[in-house]
């Protein structure tokens, strides 16, 4: 066998043998959406953690509604009197219904789930907090929704190693929430703050548990 042929069968085997060392299914490293240690279900820890009635009592105590100015009426303009009945009818400002409403809304806002379970479905992190239908976001990709506050823009991504999930309105409104995972998987912090017009920024701090090692 002359020389030309040894080395063909040798560059032959050399290429055959790396191409069985190679795995059969590709790798999906570069779009497998991260998730580490934050996949994992997590239990509260009710102790170590902010009430959200104590901090919905303190925002509301400071909160400051806008002064709505009456206008003064002669008896010849009925409709304007009887809208002046109608806004005495209402009571004191600090009694009207907005008042409630926005501590029913902030209420609501601010239900902290027992429970958390955080795992990958393709590009998505899908959170489940035990209530009705789990939570879907895509990182890097903002969408809007339409709910009770006005329309939200919201912008979904990883902000130094935390998960985070900002809601912006118009007027000065937003909310926010941050899911941080200490460096020994010992805790996950999450963060919620909501920012509203005349209440001062209103944050709850919620302490959980691995239920598994994360």
């Amino acid at each position: 066998m002359t020389r030309h042929r040894l080395l063909k069968r040798w560059f032959l085997s050399l290429f055959t043998g790396l191409l069985a060392a190679l795995p059969l299914t590709p790798s999906l490293g570069a779009t497998a959406t991260p998730c580490g240690k934050l996949c994992a279900r997590w239990q509260l820890d009710a102790a170590a953690s902010t009430d959200p009635t104590d901090a919905i009592n303190a925002a509301m105590a400071a909160y400051k509604e806008e002064k709505i100015r009456r206008r003064r009426t002669s008896s010849s303009d009925l409709a304007a009197l009887a809208n002046a009945e109608l806004d005495d009818s209402l009571g004191p400002l600090r009694q009207r219904p907005e008042r409630e409403e926005l501590r029913e809304q902030l209420a609501r806002q601010l239900v902290i789930p027992q429970e958390l379970r955080f795992t990958v479905d393709g590009e998505d992190i899908v959170l489940d907090e035990g209530r009705s239908s789990p939570r879907r976001f895509h990182p890097g990709e903002p969408y809007a929704r339409v709910d009770s506050v006005g329309t939200a823009r919201i912008s979904i991504q990883w902000q130094q190693g935390a998960f985070v999930i900002h809601e912006d309105y118009k007027r000065s409104r937003s909310n926010r929430e941050s899911y941080a995972v200490e460096t020994r998987g010992e805790r996950l912090i999450v963060t919620r703050s909501i920012e509203r017009p005349a209440l001062p920024s209103l944050v709850v701090r919620s302490i959980y548990r691995p239920m598994t090692p994360p």
